[in-house]
């Protein structure tokens, strides 16, 4: 009878315990790296064996990449900039901006890099994933690939669906590469947890609340953007580093010192916006590019809200494709507004948060 009863127990507990998430099945696929690379210490390299390389799935991303910022960038342009680089022509034309002779003369720190980055027994993968399964929700077991690549323009990237890009010449140190692939496979993720459904919905609900176009790209902007650099806190690197861990972690923590500029940006582009007195590409410029003024405010924010409520609060965000739960989260903090960790945000802001929360429920 004691056994019995034992068993429903157990069996109860189990039923009531909360669901955990499932290893994250992550696939880190180097080729693409490694190929450039091994291609550039070619003084022979062909232009068909060029090409080849471009159609490798990493490259592909690199020329989308390009093809993003309005470049000119197909598989002949890559070809033949990656033929010019390897036969040292530094002057050849590079309209795409795949800057591979500057690949070229890294290319023995980017080796190294790339070697800590697949070994085992440096574990820097593996601690990742560990990282990230603390910020994903239970039950999302959608596979992600994730490229290293070396050129272009950008340093990392994702495209909104479960891949990432990491650009290793923008971060020749494992440890920040490493910290920057936190970032990325974080986007990742936010692309996995999308439900086009629900976005559907959303949408319709968004056009019958009459909200300002765009409005929700900001958010969703500053949500994503946000959370993601919380995961990959460049932050939490050491602050005695050196190099590009030092130049990276300044920059950073010198647009955290300023984040009240922040607040002030985000305040001016939902007033353009509501208004229509600019064009969402030029606010999204502002914001996101350049100094990534916008990316230390949604750091701060994330932040905030994981040391009060911790990290599935950040995972639970996932949820919401209009960026207004973030917002709202964080204003219902206990400690917003009460210190510089934790700002007030601007009130137009908040209005319109408040008005799209009944579509991100």
């Amino acid at each position: 009878m004691r056994y019995r009863l034992l068993l429903v127990m157990l069996a109860l507990l189990w039923a009531w315990a909360p669901a955990q998430a499932a290893p994250l099945k992550l696939t880190i696929d180097a080729s693409a790296a490694r190929a450039v690379l091994d291609a550039l210490d070619s003084t022979t390299l062909t232009a068909d064996q060029a090409r080849a390389i471009a159609r490798l799935p990493g490259n592909q991303g690199l020329i989308r990449k390009s093809r993003s910022y309005g470049n000119p960038a197909d598989d002949e342009s890559f070809a033949a900039a990656l033929v010019a680089a390897a036969h040292g022509d530094d002057k050849a034309a590079d309209p795409s901006g795949f800057n591979f002779a500057g690949v070229r003369r890294q290319s023995a720190v980017l080796r190294r890099v790339l070697a800590e980055l697949e070994d085992r027994q440096t574990g820097l993968i593996e601690a990742a994933k560990r990282r990230i399964a603390d910020y994903t929700p239970a039950g999302l077991d959608t596979p992600i690939t994730g490229y290293l690549v070396v050129g272009g323009t950008s340093g990392g990237f994702a495209f909104g669906d479960p891949q990432f890009y990491l650009n290793l010449g923008y971060f020749p140190d494992a440890r920040l590469a490493t910290t920057i692939l936190e970032h990325e496979l974080y986007h990742a993720i936010q692309g996995a947890a999308a439900s086009p459904a629900r976005q559907a919905r959303v949408s319709k609900c968004l056009a019958r609340a009459r909200i300002p176009a765009h409005l929700t790209d900001l958010f969703g902007s500053l949500a994503q953007e946000g959370t993601a650099s919380a995961v990959g806190d460049v932050l939490a690197l050491p602050k005695d580093g050196s190099g590009t861990v030092a130049e990276e972690r300044r920059k950073f923590a010198r647009n955290v010192g300023l984040v009240s500029r922040s607040v002030a940006l985000l305040e001016l582009s939902v007033h353009a916006l509501a208004t229509r007195a600019i064009d969402y590409d030029s606010v999204y410029a502002l914001g996101f590019y350049g100094d990534e003024i916008l990316y230390a405010l949604g750091y701060v924010m994330a932040k905030a809200i994981e040391r009060e409520q911790g990290p599935k609060a950040i995972a639970a965000l996932l949820a919401d494709p209009t960026g207004a739960g973030f917002i709202n989260r964080y204003r219902r903090l206990k400690a917003y507004g009460t210190t510089d960790d934790t700002p007030k945000l601007g009130r137009k802001t908040l209005a319109w948060a408040q008005r799209m929360a009944v579509c991100a429920r």
